[in-house]
């Protein structure tokens, strides 16, 4: 299965490299920092812990597993009234969170169909918040309508969720939850390679110091004896991190700079406590 949003950093174009180095078998995958779920939809594997800070992102994963026809019949209302002046209805959907009281009384449903819609109307499938919380990522869609969804997939995914374990919490207290037998991927916001580095998926930002304490994270999974990958940038924070793991090189291009020549490879690292 692939993801049904976009999200930055996803790992679609990675899962090749990645799947090299993952343990030959293990009890349940669990993956802290979920985002767009590329590498847990592709293993299907039968124990899975998804988990995000994301509280939208959350939310729409429960929704695709509790209530995809209802997701999917909001979704079509909101497609049909958005090709009558497609920019003007993306912010019209967009300035929801900015009244708290209404969009506190709205349903899980209709957030998540909201958040859906338009994660494939902006700007590069972008999720970005100011410095309020709110959702702010400009419209990006300026020729034609696109698909928010495919039926078919999103009902197999919801199939599948019904049997995996959705939460939305700091990846530091799920420490307690992880067991012996356990693997751990870890797709954390990643280090900055310069101040404009996109890391706002959530207030607040992922700088130094949040990268020193998931360097302590994985050190507490070490320790355990349970077995870490995690993906993050090429960087000197990160190789002095995680000196006595594991580091392979691997190469992404990104595709979130609004300017298509500007959207370069970029080194990547994967740092696993396990292998030759």
């Amino acid at each position: 299965m692939k993801p049904f949003v976009k999200w930055a950093g996803g790992k679609t174009q990675l899962l090749g490299e990645i799947n090299q180095y993952l343990p030959k078998n293990f009890d349940r995958l669990v993956e802290p920092f979920v985002g767009g779920g590329a590498l847990f939809l592709s293993l299907e594997h039968d124990k899975v812990w998804i988990n995000d800070l994301n509280k939208e992102l959350i939310n729409l994963y429960q929704q695709v597993k509790r209530n995809p026809k209802k997701l999917m019949t909001i979704v079509d209302t909101f497609k049909d009234e958005y090709q009558l002046d497609p920019k003007g209805y993306y912010y019209l959907r967009r300035k929801h969170d900015r009244d708290e009281v209404l969009y506190a009384n709205l349903s899980p449903a209709f957030k998540a169909s909201r958040t859906l819609f338009l994660n494939k109307t902006n700007f590069n499938g972008l999720y970005r918040v100011n410095s309020r919380d709110r959702f702010n990522t400009p419209w990006g869609q300026k020729h034609k309508v696109p698909e928010i969804y495919n039926q078919e997939e999103l009902l197999k995914i919801s199939s599948y969720l019904k049997q995996i374990k959705i939460t939305s919490t700091n990846y530091y207290s799920m420490l307690e939850g992880i067991d012996q037998g356990d693997f751990v991927y870890l797709d954390p916001p990643y280090d900055k390679l310069n101040k404009n580095t996109f890391t706002s998926y959530t207030i607040p930002d992922f700088g130094e110091a949040e990268q020193r304490k998931l360097k302590e994270f994985c050190d507490h999974l070490n320790d355990r004896g349970i077995k870490f990958l995690q993906s993050n940038h090429n960087t000197p924070l990160i190789q002095e991190l995680y000196q006595n793991y594991k580091i392979v090189i691997v190469n992404a291009k990104r595709n979130i700079n609004a300017n298509g020549e500007k959207r370069n490879g970029v080194e990547e690292v994967l740092i696993m406590n396990y292998g030759e």
